[in-house]
């Protein structure tokens, strides 16, 4: 027996919405399962962005299980043919079910992002530290009222999934405060994906690696795009044929859930796909020599790439030079001579405490990191 003759009230967008809903869902698993074995068994880094992101998850998941609920029972159809086959209770009980969790997970996702970045970035941007803070505590702020505001669109509150008492509610202010907080949820996505951005860009690595990173964490963007027109689909909710125009609603509002969850697990799985990317990495020594590069900001901070360092120390500043802030990014190797970037809670380094060795052929090294962090004003002196 095929799913439209089991329920009457499955069809229009709905089939659209739940195929692509599952292969999503089933993407967004896989990824957060590596992020677990990860954490178990290859480094110790994000804990606390990894439980943010587990709830994220299981929001989403609980999201996504009422959403097909809700489908199967005419979401996306038309709304003559669900009252036609009696299925109006259902559909309006599961689609607002759908709403609720769906309002949990938007913003828990954002603060699963926020977490990651905090921590990549530690110390070393107090500036970027506290705009991550900002975007996850507004988007906490915001969506609270979002969320109460499903249970008193209507009096009694019954009268939410009673075909009977729709009279009874007003959906009005709901739907205005979606468009608000919407745009908000839009920008964040796209703040948090060019975060990211900001951090690789003045490295002076591998021009394929650095670009292939940026644009697999940049692909938050799409998550911002996807909150855009699901926010502008809001207004299907007062429409007269509302459960064929929420389809849109449901649709991309799965989409942005889903790529927060991807887009955010890219970067943490990074050193299970490793030892697949040699090839794209070029080397960085040349015979015998060993490079060091060093990249300074005009502003007061600048960025150390670290690859096969130079028994050599950095030349000295001129006398008088400010005291400048140095973020450290390492790129350590593994016992396979593999370069990886994968962020680590190691506290500062400064850069005249490097250890002139060749950590390609140094069997030592069993994992790879990145380190974000402030070094003293004052250590940052070398000596000649």
């Amino acid at each position: 027996m095929s799913l439209e003759e089991k329920f009457p009230a499955y069809g229009g967008r709905g089939p659209g919405d739940l195929r692509l809903g599952i292969a999503l869902a089933i993407i967004a698993t896989i990824f957060m399962g590596m992020r677990v074995y990860v954490r178990l068994f290859m480094n110790k880094f994000g804990t606390t962005a990894l439980m943010w992101s587990l709830a994220a998850w299981l929001l989403t998941t609980m999201t996504q299980i009422f959403g097909i609920l809700s489908v199967l029972h005419g979401l996306g159809n038309h709304i003559t043919l669900i009252m036609k086959v009696g299925e109006l209770h259902n559909f309006l009980l599961f689609t607002w079910i759908t709403v609720f969790f769906f309002n949990l997970a938007i913003p828990t996702g954002k603060v699963a992002v926020a977490a990651f970045l905090i921590e990549m970035n530690g110390q070393s941007n107090p500036k970027i530290r506290k705009s991550l803070i900002a975007v996850a505590v507004l988007n906490i702020v915001l969506n609270i009222p979002q969320v109460l505001m499903v249970w008193f669109q209507c009096t009694p509150v019954t009268a939410l999934w009673d075909p009977l008492q729709q009279d009874k509610c007003d959906h009005r202010k709901s739907v205005y405060y979606t468009y608000f907080v919407g745009a908000i949820a839009a920008l964040s996505d796209i703040y948090l994906a060019i975060v990211p951005i900001h951090m690789l860009i003045p490295l002076r690595i591998d021009r394929k690696l650095k670009w292939g990173l940026s644009f697999l964490m940049g692909c938050g963007v799409f998550a911002g795009v996807a909150a855009v027109v699901r926010t502008w689909a809001a207004k299907f909710i007062l429409s007269e044929d509302s459960s064929y125009g929420v389809g849109i609603l449901f649709r991309w509002g799965e989409v942005e859930e889903w790529l927060v969850l991807i887009t955010m697990s890219i970067p943490p799985v990074w050193p299970i796909f490793r030892p697949f990317t040699h090839r794209f990495i070029k080397s960085t020594i040349t015979g015998s020599k060993r490079k060091s590069y060093m990249y300074n900001y005009k502003q007061p901070y600048s960025t150390t790439a670290v690859g096969d360092q130079s028994p050599g120390f950095p030349p000295p500043r001129s006398p008088g030079f400010p005291p400048m802030v140095t973020t450290t990014i390492s790129i350590s190797s593994a016992k396979d001579g593999g370069s990886t970037i994968v962020p680590s809670e190691t506290g500062s380094r400064v850069s005249n405490e490097r250890v002139p060795h060749d950590i390609l052929h140094d069997k030592s090294y069993s994992t790879t990191w990145v380190e974000l962090s402030d070094v003293n004003p004052k250590d940052s002196q070398h000596q000649p």
